[in-house]
């Protein structure tokens, strides 16, 4: 699904994702993937989201399913003051979402 870009306020911005996946087990994997390359990063593991901090912002990711809909959604939102840093952390995520498919 195509990526959300927005000016949450004059020094911040926001990109969000929503992608459907399969299954649950392909979500933890998914995570288990994010763990694993941002491992230096500062993070917190809830049983609902995974929030990783980057220098200047973070990212959250959750999933959530939809009435009358099989699948699973992975949402990503990551904010940063820098617009660059924010779509270059949002591509390592896209990228990790694709080889896990």
């Amino acid at each position: 699904m195509k990526n959300k870009i927005s000016n949450t306020n004059s020094s911040c911005f926001e990109l969000v994702k929503v992608e459907p996946v399969k299954s649950l087990d392909i979500y933890n994997k998914f995570v288990n993937w994010v763990i694993g390359e941002f491992d230096l990063c500062l993070r917190e593991e809830g049983s609902e989201e995974l929030k990783v901090y980057f220098p200047n912002g973070c990212f959250c990711i959750g999933s959530f399913k939809i009435d009358n809909d099989e699948r699973v959604y992975i949402g990503i939102k990551v904010i940063g003051k820098s617009r660059i840093v924010c779509e270059k952390i949002m591509a390592q995520l896209n990228h990790i979402i694709d080889f896990n498919k």
